[in-house]
């Protein structure tokens, strides 16, 4: 294969970005194109006769680690010009018998197993494969079943360092015997898709033996004679989508007969859409599965383009016209046009995900409210509010460059918010891209700030999302951790995220801690009473519980240089450190 084909195809499959090959700046340019299969035969020719590997080993080694062998061919001392090309392997022979080969990384990434594979703890210690004997036999055993071994690095570590190779022979025939009738095809996409297969013993009730047993023979016209195992693995990642968004292990197999295009011919980006815009309705992971397969019309439905506004959708829908009225009253942020992609987001921001979801979750005849031709039917919309944003969006990009502008409008508009005067003011206000606002966002959600509260801070106290997350981090942690509060109390006091963590909100604490342990404050101030008070307020405040406590505040702990070096001192001068 040749080395750009090759170096295509790693990319290809890793999901990591990969880091430029190495130049091969110690040759000279006449010598570079020749020295790639000259080294690749080498390497093979070395890893058979000298490191006594089969010579298929040494082959499929040579030829699917094309980085390493780059990185091999780089670390040779500078070559001279006048090198016949025709001498070029000797040379490469006799740097090889005074500089032995370093197998690992050639092994690791002819599997394809991740870039940071070799670095592991217990994989940094091996230079030389024989050294690890294990890995060569469970490598063995999978290339003998027919496991590609371009692929066997989806099984490393668990399997081919986890598992003794001859309990890998053993659950592979016993697999196989549960399997009859299929094509080794499937039972090797089965194991690179799930390696928890041949981490334990099968039982003779394994749920998902079984759920893959029933979603193979149901696409058997399809499948069955197929020895594909790309074919056969797509139907497993499909499944595993399925399963990784909750759907009980099991439950799968049986529906498959009745939706075999999903499985065979729809994109697996569809696949995720669907499972994530159902999800973030409030549909719990086991029902999952089962309504989508069982409605598999929705899969056809094409969201990206359907614009929506709200409330006039959500009245059309049915939702009572009170309930939503007193949402939008409370969350005015969502007002406006919005993508229907959108409209989870839009209905968390507002409280009414599981009133939507159980417009729809009867199925059927229901869907028609996520088709195009029930959005279409009647695309009303607030001509006042299209009015202020229109007006209002045209000032900002008068003043910001237009992609920026678009960019954070699509972040808005995708945790909810609607396209109104406020979003307008909002834009301006936040200082990062489309998707580190996103990244910070999500971040707090994972944190377990809830939803409607974060669109809430989002839209008194946008500048939250402009800092990064370790910051964001710190001062969580310092809210829960060193103040003892819940998140719960952004609630009532959301600007907590925005103070200076190192200028304001610790020396300010620092100061109440001293008073507290000389005895000065014996009540609890809350967040927003120390924080909120400007500088003045807060020496007025101080002097109010001593006179001399300013003169304390300005001397040792007013800014983070002078309450680090008064902390240092009293340390030292404490009687218990001398």
């Amino acid at each position: 294969m040749p080395l750009r084909a090759a170096l295509r195809l790693r990319r290809f499959f890793s999901t990591e970005p990969a880091p430029a090959p190495p130049k091969l700046r110690n040759l000279p340019y006449r010598l570079r194109h020749a020295a790639i299969p000259a080294g690749r035969a080498v390497v093979s020719e070395y890893l058979h006769a000298t490191r006594c590997l089969p010579s298929s080993h040494a082959d499929s080694i040579a030829a699917h680690s094309p980085r390493s062998l780059l990185a091999f061919l780089a670390a040779l001392p500078a070559v001279p010009g006048s090198l016949p090309t025709s001498e070029l392997p000797a040379l490469l022979r006799r740097h090889l018998s005074f500089h032995p080969l370093n197998e690992l990384p050639f092994f690791l990434e002819s599997i394809g197993a991740p870039p940071h594979a070799a670095a592991e703890p217990r994989s940094s210690d091996v230079m030389f494969l024989a050294d690890h004997p294990s890995l060569l036999a469970a490598v063995a055993a999978l290339a003998h079943f027919g496991f590609p071994w371009s692929r066997l690095g989806l099984l490393y570590p668990a399997v081919l360092l986890g598992v003794p190779p001859d309990r890998i022979s053993v659950r592979l025939a016993a697999l196989e015997a549960r399997l009859h009738r299929l094509p080794r095809a499937a039972i090797i996409a089965a194991c690179l898709t799930f390696p928890s297969i041949l981490e334990g013993d099968l039982s003779d009730g394994d749920p998902l033996v079984k759920d893959l047993s029933a979603a193979f023979r149901a696409l058997g016209p399809d499948l069955g004679s197929s020895n594909d195992i790309d074919a056969f693995s797509g139907v497993c990642q499909r499944m595993r989508m399925f399963y990784d968004a909750g759907a009980e292990v099991g439950t799968i197999g049986a529906l498959v007969g009745g939706s075999r295009w999903v499985f065979l011919e729809l994109g697996k980006q569809r696949i995720s859409e669907r499972l994530r815009f159902f999800k973030e309705l409030g549909m719990g992971g086991k029902e999952l599965g089962r309504f989508l397969l069982s409605n598999a019309e929705v899969f056809h439905l094409d969201f990206s383009d359907l614009v929506i506004s709200v409330p006039e959708y959500l009245r059309r829908v049915g939702l009572a016209k009170d309930e939503v009225d007193a949402a939008i009253k409370k969350h005015p942020y969502v007002v406006g046009k919005n993508l229907l992609e959108n409209l989870p987001r839009v209905l968390r921001a507002m409280e009414l995900e599981h009133r939507f979801l159980e417009k729809i979750s009867t199925g059927g005849e229901h869907l028609r409210y996520l088709s195009t031709d029930f959005v279409l039917e009647d695309a009303c919309y607030d001509a006042e509010v299209e009015r202020a944003f229109m007006d209002g969006i045209a000032k900002v990009k008068a003043d910001k460059k237009a992609e920026h502008v678009d960019g954070k409008l699509d972040f808005l508009k995708s945790v909810g918010y609607g396209e109104n005067e406020m979003a307008t003011r909002l834009i301006p206000v936040l200082h990062s891209t489309r998707d580190l606002l996103q990244e910070r966002f999500d971040y707090l959600l994972e944190r377990g700030v809830e939803y409607k509260m974060l669109c809430r801070i989002l839209s008194v106290f946008p500048k939250v999302l402009n800092q990064g997350k370790e910051m964001l981090n710190e001062k969580l942690n310092y809210l829960t951790e060193e103040l003892g509060y819940s998140l719960e109390y952004l609630n009532c006091f959301p600007a907590f995220l925005c103070f200076d963590l190192e200028n304001r909100v610790k020396p300010r604490y620092a100061m109440l801690r001293w008073l507290r342990e000389h005895g000065l404050l014996r009540r609890t101030l809350a967040p927003a009473t120390v924080l909120a008070n400007s500088e003045k307020r807060f020496i007025t405040s101080l002097y109010l519980v001593h006179p001399a406590a300013p003169k304390v505040w300005l001397e040792c702990f007013s800014s983070r240089a002078r309450m680090e070096y008064y902390l240092e001192n009293m340390f030292r001068q404490h009687p218990d450190n001398k």
